[in-house]
């Protein structure tokens, strides 16, 4: 059974990193899982590792999609299957890198997912509903604990519910032998990384980022939905917190979603 080496942890871990330094080492090659890095122009405040470090090890499901595009864990677990096995094919090892647990465990358990069409009847009644209501009709531990404050995402939960196709994932036979590694920091030095991170970005362009995104049609109600950094950072243009207050607030949502 092929190899495959799995890096997951917290934010701002440092798992990206880590990945670079040991494909380079072990001449292998990355595929991303991260929920917002599928989306084209999301780079600075998904984390999106840079040109430079690609042109050092290739990524794998970066960019594939536009924003606002659909794109489910069945998508990613097609796409990055379909990556994993070309890695392989050319003598390499795979990487798995990320970010979003579902998109990691429906390659490394194998799910079993059915898909379904989006319902632009049922989604136009849901949208209607507060988040809170939303929360209520989708069982605990069926999403990550982040999408649980995403209304795009229990709204397709919500979808498949009223389509009697089962939200829970179910595991199927093991298609590579697994090797994990875990990152994990004491929770105060890892608060003091998230804020340094912010900062970071901050300078980088992330706001700008944002701006640019709604220039170019991505609607506010869509980068909300993304929660953390695209979600404060819409709100304070929008004109609803000041800049230090938006700053504070979204490091502090940062450090509730690290726990």
């Amino acid at each position: 059974m092929n190899q495959l080496i799995t890096i997951l942890g917290p934010t701002a871990s440092g798992k990206s990193t880590l990945g670079i330094e040991l494909a380079q080492d072990l001449n292998g090659e990355i595929v991303s899982a991260d929920s917002r890095q599928v989306f084209r122009g999301l780079d600075i405040g998904s984390g999106k590792v840079t040109n430079e470090e690609q042109a050092q090890v290739p990524h794998y499901l970066l960019d594939v999609v536009d924003p606002m595009d659909d794109f489910s864990v069945s998508h990613f677990q097609k796409l990055a299957f379909t990556a994993i096995d070309d890695i392989i094919g050319r003598n390499k090892l795979p990487f798995l890198v990320g970010g979003t647990a579902l998109y990691i465990y429906s390659v490394i358990d194998n799910y079993k997912l059915q898909d379904i069409a989006p319902d632009p009847k049922l989604r136009k009644q849901f949208e209607k509903k507060s988040l809170s209501e939303l929360q209520a009709m989708v069982p605990d531990g069926a999403l990550n604990k982040d999408d649980y404050n995403n209304p795009r995402r229990l709204i397709r939960a919500i979808e498949k519910l009223e389509a009697g196709v089962p939200i829970e994932p179910q595991k199927g036979p093991q298609k590579y032998e697994n090797i994990i590694f875990g990152i994990d920091f004491p929770r105060e030095e890892l608060y003091q990384r998230i804020d340094q991170r912010v900062d970071e970005r901050l300078k980088d362009g992330m706001i700008e980022e944002v701006e640019n995104l709604r220039a170019n049609g991505v609607s506010d109600e869509w980068l909300v939905s993304l929660g953390l950094e695209y979600k404060w950072i819409t709100e304070f243009l929008q004109g609803k917190w000041q800049r230090d207050e938006m700053i504070k607030r979204l490091k502090g949502a940062i450090h509730a979603f690290a726990r």
